[in-house]
C-alpha cells in the first residue's frame, strides 16, 4: 500500500488515500483515460508511460475537474490470461468503456464487472457466446438500454442479472445468438464516434 501526505494552505499535513484505477486508453504519450474505482471516468497526466489495461494504485497529486495529475504510481495487475487468450476482446471492452462513458460518470457496478476480468482464471470456459453476453452486460451497465426488435428491455434486464462468474454456463440457441449479435451491432453502430472505433471486427467475428 502506498502512503503519502499533502498539506493545506496552513501547512497542516493530511493523509492522502491512494486510488485504484484502470487505464482504458492512451490519449497521448503521458495522458491516459482512467476508470477510477471511486471517481469514475477521469483523464490523468503521468510522468511515465503505462500499459493499456493496467490496474493502478496511485495518488492524485492535484486535480482540475476531471483531470488528475498522478504521482507515486504502482502497477497492481494486468489481465495476462485474457490478453493471451483474446487480446482483441479485451481491447474492445476498453474501447467501449472509453467511448461510452462520459468524463465524470461513475459506476461501481461497471468497475466490478471489469475487475472480474483480472481475477478470472478459467478462460477456457468462456466461448464466443459468453463474451457476447459479457459485452451486452457491459453496455447495459453503462446505461445502454437500446431496445430493438431483436431484444426487449425485459430480455436485456435478464442478461444484466446474470452473475458474471456464471456467464459461461448460459447456452444460447442459434436464433437467440443472432439476436444478441444484432443488438450489439446496432448499439455500437449508432454511437456518434463509431468512425474512431478500431475493434469493430470483433463483433463481426473477423
Amino acid at each position: 500500500m502506498l502512503l503519502s501526505e499533502t498539506s493545506d494552505w496552513m501547512g497542516v499535513a493530511h493523509r492522502v488515500q491512494p486510488r485504484i484505477a484502470i487505464v482504458i486508453k492512451h490519449i497521448s504519450a503521458y495522458k491516459v483515460a482512467l476508470f477510477d474505482q471511486q471517481e469514475g471516468r477521469l483523464d490523468g497526466i503521468t510522468s511515465r508511460s503505462i500499459h493499456l489495461g493496467s490496474m493502478l494504485e496511485y495518488y492524485p497529486e492535484r486535480a482540475r475537474g476531471t483531470m488528475v495529475f498522478i504521482s507515486d504510481l504502482q502497477l497492481l495487475d494486468l489481465p495476462f490470461q485474457l490478453g493471451r487468450s483474446d487480446i482483441l476482446f479485451w481491447h474492445h471492452i476498453l474501447e467501449l468503456c472509453f467511448y461510452c462513458m462520459p468524463l465524470g460518470s461513475r459506476s461501481p457496478e461497471l468497475f466490478e464487472l471489469l475487475l472480474f476480468l483480472y481475477t478470472m482464471d478459467t478462460w477456457g470456459c468462456w466461448n464466443a457466446q459468453s463474451k457476447k453476453l459479457y459485452l451486452c452486460k457491459l453496455l447495459i451497465t453503462i446505461g445502454w438500454y437500446r431496445e430493438v426488435e431483436a431484444l426487449s428491455v425485459v430480455t436485456l434486464q435478464y442478461i444484466r442479472a446474470i452473475p458474471v462468474d456464471r456467464m459461461h454456463e448460459v447456452r444460447l440457441d442459434e436464433e437467440s445468438e443472432k439476436r444478441v449479435d444484432e443488438w450489439l451491432r446496432v448499439c455500437v453502430a449508432e454511437h456518434p464516434a463509431i468512425g474512431k472505433f478500431k475493434t469493430m471486427h470483433f463483433l463481426r467475428g473477423e
